[in-house]
């Protein structure tokens, strides 16, 4: 007998206007999704400000302490059972709620109609390869936005839904700056904006990255470490992102079968858009665009 498929939690919120974040305080062995493995159809971010316990993924268990970070992305398996004592904040949003957030590093990048700001690719991927532990001297400041969020969407008042995205935006930029210690160039070096420019022009080609560095007139490999160290993802990761991008677009806003979709936006095969696809989502296309509105997973880079 075929062992059942992990559940899907998809998005639910109290909030009439179907405004598609929540935030709660996680107390001692408090109410979980589901009682052992499951995925959700949206981000969860743990803030834990006290007790230790578990989160526990597929290939690995992920120890919880105060000032950690984790967060879960659509389509992540994981089992909250052994959490344990842990408590904190819990904040449950859809992606595609930070699309009027700005673009703080390439202003229209892709177009209109990405999902997100960049940066918010770049948090994703950072607390993807690393741990992140919020220091104690930032920890009241942390508290601080999370209280704001939570205030926005308890007393909804006048233009409510800008200051809780405006709430959320901040804090989220918070942990990215956490994540790379270093430092991030206030904006992309011209060379990168170049490439973006290109592959916004061309991602439904077979286009190559040996292409790519021909049109903006450098070497293939200088291209590659520019923009991996500038974002931390590689040219042909992008070129994937903007297809896409758009895939999720002609899904949600046309009846075009998904292999023609795969085929018009630059796939080289429909099994290929169907494997990115579910790497990005959690979900293949159909299941993706027959999912509410408010329920549908957003990727990121």
């Amino acid at each position: 007998m075929a062992r059942p498929r992990p559940p899907a939690i998809p998005f639910r919120t109290a909030i009439a206007d179907g405004f598609p974040v929540s935030v709660f305080r996680r107390e001692t062995r408090s109410r979980v999704h589901a009682p052992t493995m499951h995925s959700h159809r949206f981000f969860v971010l743990l803030y834990a400000d006290r007790g230790r316990g578990t989160l526990t993924l597929p290939r690995r268990h992920v120890t919880i302490r105060p000032g950690d970070v984790h967060l879960i992305p659509p389509g992540e398996l994981h089992d909250t059972g052994r959490l344990g004592d842990v408590g904190g904040w819990v904040v449950e949003f859809t992606a595609d709620v930070l699309h009027d957030a700005g673009r703080t590093w390439s202003s229209g990048l892709f177009g209109a109609g990405c999902g997100q700001p960049l940066w918010f690719g770049f948090l994703c991927r950072r607390l993807d390869t690393a741990r992140l532990t919020v220091p104690p001297s930032l920890r009241a400041q942390t508290d601080a936005r999370l209280a704001d969020l939570e205030r926005e969407l308890r007393e909804r008042r006048f233009a409510w839904q800008d200051a809780a995205r405006s709430a959320l935006s901040m804090l989220l930029i918070d942990l990215l700056r956490l994540s790379a210690p270093d430092g991030l160039p206030p904006r992309l070096a011209p060379l990168v904006e170049e490439v973006f420019a290109v592959v916004d022009a061309r991602y439904a080609e077979r286009i190559s990255l040996r292409e790519v560095a021909r049109a903006v007139g450098r070497s293939p490999s200088h291209v590659t470490s520019v923009v991996r160290q500038q974002t931390g993802l590689t040219v042909l990761e992008w070129i994937t992102e903007r297809r896409l991008d758009e895939a999720r677009r002609r899904l949600r806003d046309s009846d075009e079968d998904v292999a023609i979709i795969a085929d018009r936006v630059g796939f080289g095969s429909v099994n290929h858009f169907l494997r990115q696809f579910r790497r990005a989502h959690g979900l293949s296309p159909g299941a993706w665009r027959r999912t509410p509105g408010e329920d549908r997973p957003v990727g990121a880079p």
